[in-house]
């Protein structure tokens, strides 16, 4: 059996999951499922990187052991993945015990035949990105990627002698263009390493939670170093097991970390005289109005709350909704660019794709099947011989789209045959067919659509494994693989004869109702997080100018009520100062109109007003929440209203 390995990045700890961070895995876990498919045996990795200063900052900041905070930050990051039906192999951690032993091993290694020597480093240092920088590379004598300060470093380490492997780099750049992508990663490469490359360090001094370098227990192991061995880890490196699954088929990264994974990494392979990874893909940003989420903007998306709303809006179970989520993410945009995230265009490919092309063939399908099968029977069940070469060559089409990361074009064309299948129900109208007594076409067009939707199923099961295998069960067809799909028919077996609702339609009152809920939880500088994070020193940071734009003002509310047929809106009449507004917030589950009246608390006064369901709401009212806990944000005593928080 052919084998494919595929690895994700691993994630600190130190960052809570957003949907930015998992993205990654999900189209990861698209991709694996997808090689399955085609009869392949997956090695498929993800996990998270421990290993810092700042992750032993966080740790003494909350007052725990460092080994208990990495322990249930790491439990947090594999219970989302496996909320998010991520098929991984193995989910890695830096503290594993046989990735340490894999550490220094390859440490010891490079060391013993020269690639590995001891030196000083005098320069820059970033601790959010751990990142050793030169004067050259700050911007404003901050560091680039993060945009906050740095430290100035003295102190003796050990070095990689990168420069040592700058010609085998750019020739095995040259010999190989496609190792990485998309080609302006490839360009961006090639142009750092034609400037000249300089050694780099590879141990710390003066951080103490890391892996000891093994001959000299006064250094640890830089994190990246560590970070990057964790590929080797997995594929068994130092056992048998490492000649039959290195090198990896894809490295699948953040465009943000493709100097350390396509060059770093592949002259430390060089130097370990191992196969380099056949190739590496670097995957935009997921933006929030434009900027890329960030903990420090307040722009990210929680992707276990924004599960949660979705399955209790919509009314469908977390396997469902999570499913919608990754279709989403898989639909929504060219894979390997920056990405717009868009809770209205969440909801209108639910209500357009899922609801009213997809669960609306299924329905009509299932449904003519229990109303029709007395005029079927006694006739062939055998599918339109008109349609087989346009699924045939579509089904190729769809597979070279996944193949190549394409996620997006692979999905519309696989939406083009649920079009052309509803289409031929209007075309064909089976109710007259029916009616007329024409029980061998009627027969025909059934199992068209039977043998269609087996297709389409089969072939959406890597992005949405769950519809998949229940739209499988309600035709009662099988999961097969990928060159196993034949145009034929379903054989004696036809579904059962009710109808099943995947996808309940959004009506525009929840769209209303689901965009207050995502407003009053989302994460503004001031306003509290949706769940507790620890303290934050080098990261976070705004500057006084980013403060100044928000009018943050004391009001008391002098009515509240229930908005009409929604459970979580309430409309509030709230005096500031001299004046009276209106604002609506998703606070109904958390909050009893009655006790609110009178109460005192704290709204972005200079929010732009909004309408929410045919109610002008002119603010916005902070609140703090975790988990399934929500507290107003409130003075300690009782304060003029109109008065301005500083």
């Amino acid at each position: 059996m052919d084998r494919y390995f595929l690895t994700t990045a691993i994630y600190y700890i130190n960052d809570r999951p957003h949907l930015g961070s998992v993205s990654e895995t999900i189209a990861a876990d698209f991709l694996a499922r997808y090689q399955r498919k085609l009869g392949k045996q997956v090695l498929f990795s993800t996990g998270t990187d421990e290993h810092s200063q700042k992750v032993e900052r966080t740790a003494l900041a909350l007052g725990q052991p460092v080994e208990q905070y990495t322990q249930e930050a790491a439990a947090s990051w594999k219970a989302l993945f496996d909320k998010l039906e991520i098929s991984y192999s193995r989910f890695i951690r830096t503290t594993d015990a046989d990735h340490i032993r894999v550490v220094q091993e390859i440490f010891q290694k490079l060391y013993d035949q020269g690639d590995i020597y001891k030196g000083s480093y005098d320069g820059w240092y970033c601790v959010k990105d751990e990142a050793f920088l030169l004067e050259s590379d700050l911007v404003d004598g901050k560091c680039p990627h993060c945009g906050l300060e740095v430290q100035h470093v003295s102190e003796i380490n050990y070095f990689f002698r990168l420069s040592k492997y700058q010609d085998a780099l750019l020739a095995w750049y040259e010999q190989h263009p496609d190792f990485v992508q998309p080609q302006m990663r490839y360009n961006e490469l090639v142009n750092v390493m034609r400037g000249g490359l300089r050694d780099v360090s590879v141990s710390r001094s003066t951080v103490k939670w890391g892996i000891p370098v093994p001959f000299d227990t006064d250094q640890t192991v830089y994190v990246w170093f560590d970070a990057l061995i964790n590929y080797a880890t997995v594929a068994g490196y130092g056992t048998d097991r490492f000649a039959v699954d290195w090198p990896p088929d894809l490295h699948l990264i953040g465009k943000d970390i493709t100097r350390f994974h396509g060059i770093i990494w592949p002259a430390m392979l060089m130097a370990l005289n191992a196969p380099l990874p056949k190739h590496i893909f670097a995957h935009g940003f997921w933006n929030f109005e434009g900027e890329k989420m960030s903990k420090s903007l307040g722009n990210v998306v929680d992707p276990s709350a924004l599960i949660a709303s979705l399955s209790n809006l919509i009314g469908i179970d977390e396997p469902m909704a999570v499913d919608t989520l990754r279709y989403y993410l898989s639909r929504e945009g060219t894979y390997g660019l920056d990405v717009d995230f868009s809770s209205q265009r969440l909801l209108l490919r639910f209500n357009t794709d899922l609801a009213n092309d997809l669960g609306n063939l299924l329905n009509r399908t299932l449904n003519m099947f229990g109303k029709f099968r007395p005029q079927i029977t006694g006739y062939p069940l055998e599918p339109k011989p008109a349609l087989s070469e346009l699924f045939t060559t579509t089904v190729a089409a769809v597979s070279s789209d996944y193949g190549s990361l394409q996620f997006s074009a692979g999905l519309e064309k696989t939406w083009m045959l649920i079009n052309v299948l509803n289409k031929m129900i209007e075309d064909d109208k089976p109710w007259a067919l029916a009616r007329d007594g024409n029980g061998e076409a009627l027969a025909t067009h059934l199992a068209t659509l039977l043998t269609g939707i087996w297709y389409i199923a089969n072939m959406i099961e890597p992005c949405m494994p769950t519809v998949s295998s229940r739209i499988l069960t309600a035709i009662r067809r099988s999961q097969v693989p990928w060159g196993a799909l034949q145009w034929r028919g379903p054989g004696a077996e036809l579904p059962e004869s009710t109808s099943t609702v995947l996808f309940p339609r959004v009506q525009p009152d929840q769209l209303e109702e689901f965009l207050a809920a995502q407003a009053t939880r989302k994460t503004v500088p001031g306003t509290g997080t949706p769940s507790p994070e620890p303290p934050r020193t080098e990261s976070g940071l705004i500057s006084i100018d980013d403060v100044t734009k928000l009018q943050l003002r004391v009001a008391t509310i002098l009515e509240a009520e229930r908005v009409p047929k929604t459970d979580k809106l309430i409309q509030l009449h709230v005096k500031v100062g001299s004046e009276e507004r209106t604002i609506v917030a998703g606070i109904g589950k958390h909050y009893d109109p009655a006790v609110l009246i009178g109460k005192q608390i704290v709204i972005v006064a200079n929010l732009q007003p909004r309408s929410l369901r045919g109610i002008t709401s002119q603010g916005m009212l902070l609140a703090a929440s975790a988990g399934d806990e929500m507290a107003l944000l409130t003075p300690m005593s009782p304060i003029p209203d109109g008065a301005e928080i500083h």
